[in-house]
């Protein structure tokens, strides 16, 4: 079968200047070295980021390389986490004199700034970069690197030209493999930095260092007088998992960059540096999608999911265009085209429409790729992802009257709480952010509310610091109650950023059972083409909100909570101005809430 050669960019880099062989005879500035010390587990390194990817934005492409160093404490994965240390980045850390106090804190080209530390806060980051681009340097680096797809055997060239004398007889050059958006963990993430957080809370790392191809503090340059060329060759086979044990974690080679700098001590100073191109060979088809990494919820309930799914590139043409079909249960498929730029060996996510369908006792749903570019795919065995375990909800009310019991940790300013219609997505109950405890312990809040019978509903526990409610600062959890006894669902408080879970009222739940305060609530007309009319029949005084949701959730009309004596009362709704749909009415008392539907049809 014939190869192909291609050369591309890794992700992310496509408007960065690399440093391509031959490196630059003429003088020039130097480039920015930021070797930044971070973790999964560190509240504010994500803000680190943040600052990091401004500065190099800021400047001239090239100008600034970044190298994200996952070792200390913070970067120690927890069980479930994965492992993105390396030996190397805690050599670095090692250094004498870095003098790290906090994170995130990072490395400008290995030099002492203010004070005596060679390790900076985050503050700093902008000035020190500044100072190093407005410097002359006397050697200029440049690399580049092809990368074998069937062997993922990677081999790098740099080369560094001296335009001026080094002030020392040695200098050390340093060769780097990083990878992009390396999909995991990361605490306060949405918190400090949204743009690299997805919406099912995980995190793209980026520029994460994983390994050093020379010697972790560089190859030996002995000749460094003005018109000097020093190159050099490193090769290094990629294996598909980094970390250990239950600890490991996928390597994408389509994500990754490689990066020389050169130094003018065997540990600190480094002079400049560069980013170089990654050339890809050995590709088997011009047109290759291979789809994977299906998500849906572990669980259906009303028969709603957005499935997200990813594809890879795997051919020599660049992909602007890719068809797939989908199915649940066999029905009838819809399909759905993607468009953008996917180079060779990048991967790209893909979030379908809503689907709704009908739920079984258990549910498949098929994923298949029907063209690339307009044309056949030429590789059918990595064309189709499915989920075939997808079942129904095992968590069923028998009552109608429910109750969360959230028992918080500490960091109750962390903890949120909500209640969702699954299918109008309105909220039916919420609780937090609660008060900080004085110390590590715990404090049981109780809410209750009423779900409609036979209603599918998410709950929705959230963590704002990204470490559950039970990771060592008290021993948090939860637990949905219905009619006061039954647990529905428990859960552990370790959820980390977070977690939903989808529960039903069943059909006969609540029957002839007086909820609350309210011995009944009606809706007429409904069907509503202009006004209706809400009745409240209250068997005792009480305090009585009113509040209608549309189908996102939003609030289309309130009335302020208010004491209301036991009786009949009747609250008028006029829809003319709301548009045609489904709306959730819901009542809510002092012990709980009833929420009815409303149809709008004009």
């Amino acid at each position: 079968m014939k190869k192909h050669l291609l050369t591309i960019f890794t992700a992310g880099l496509a408007a960065t200047a690399m440093a391509q062989l031959p490196a630059s005879t003429s003088a020039q500035t130097k480039v920015a070295v930021l070797e930044e010390f971070t973790g999964i587990n560190c509240q504010f390194c994500p803000d680190g980021h943040k600052i990091a990817n401004q500065i190099k934005a800021a400047n001239a492409p090239g100008k600034v390389v970044l190298v994200n160093i996952h070792t200390g404490g913070f970067a120690n994965p927890s069980a479930g986490q994965p492992d993105y240390r390396t030996p190397e980045g805690a050599s670095i850390l090692g250094i004498p004199g870095m003098g790290l106090t906090g994170y995130p804190q990072g490395s400008m080209n290995r030099v002492v700034f203010t004070g005596t530390a060679i390790a900076q806060n985050r503050g700093s980051w902008t000035s020190s970069a500044s100072s190093v681009l407005t410097q002359t340097s006397y050697v200029n680096v440049a690399c580049q690197a092809t990368l074998d797809v069937n062997t993922r055997v990677i081999t790098v060239d740099a080369q560094a030209y001296y335009t001026a004398n080094s002030p020392t007889a040695n200098n050390y050059l340093t060769i780097a493999l990083l990878e992009n958006d390396v999909v995991g963990p990361q605490v306060s993430g949405a918190v400090w930095n949204p743009t690299q957080t997805n919406p099912d809370g995980t995190y793209n790392h980026q520029h994460m260092l994983r390994k050093i191809l020379t010697p972790t503090f560089g190859n030996t340059v002995s000749t460094t007088s003005l018109g000097n060329t020093y190159n050099t060759t490193v090769s290094y086979t990629i294996p598909a998992l980094y970390g250990a044990g239950t600890a490991t974690n996928a390597c994408n080679i389509g994500n990754l960059e490689v990066v020389a700098f050169i130094s003018e001590n065997p540990q600190t100073k480094i002079i400049s540096g560069g980013i170089g191109p990654i050339q890809f060979t050995g590709i088997a088809n011009n047109l290759d999608a291979g789809v994977s990494n299906l998500k849906v919820d572990n669980v259906i309930c009303a028969g709603i999911s957005t499935p997200e799914f990813k594809f890879t590139n795997f051919g020599s043409n660049p992909l602007t265009n890719v068809v797939v079909s989908y199915n649940v249960n066999g029905g009838t498929a819809q399909t759905f085209t993607w468009t953008g730029n996917c180079t060779s060996f990048q991967q790209k996510t893909v979030i379908l429409p809503t689907l709704n369908f009908t739920p079984l006792s258990n549910n498949t749903l098929n994923i298949n790729v029907v063209s690339t570019n307009g044309g056949v795919d030429q590789n059918a065995t990595n064309n189709t992802v499915s989920k075939t375990t997808w079942p129904l909800t095992s968590l069923i009310a028998n009552n109608i009257n429910m109750q969360m019991n959230f028992t918080q940790d500490r960091y109750g300013s962390e903890c949120t709480w909500e209640v969702r219609d699954e299918i109008t997505n309105a909220i039916i109950s919420s609780g937090g952010p609660y008060a900080d405890l004085a110390a590590s312990g715990t404090a049981l809040q109780t809410q209750t509310f009423t779900v409609n019978q036979n209603t599918c509903f998410k709950v929705i526990a959230k963590d704002s610091y990204g470490d559950g409610i039970n990771a060592g600062y008290g021993a948090g959890n939860y637990r949905i109650l219905s009619g006061g006894t039954q647990t529905v669902y428990s859960s552990t408080g370790q959820y980390g950023s977070g977690e939903t879970n989808f529960m039903k009222t069943s059909l006969t739940s609540g029957l002839n059972t007086p909820v609350n305060v309210f011995n009944g609530v009606s809706l007429a007309p409904n069907p509503s083409n202009g006004v209706s009319k809400l009745t409240l029949d209250m068997f005792q005084n009480d305090q009585v909100s009113v509040t209608v949701y549309n189908q996102l959730g939003q609030v289309v009309y309130q009335a302020a909570s208010s004491p209301l004596s036991a009786g009949t009362h009747d609250f008028e709704l006029n829809t003319q101005n709301w548009a045609d749909g489904l709306y959730s009415v819901t009542v809510k008392g002092s012990q709980g809430a009833i929420t009815k539907k409303l149809t709008v049809v004009k």
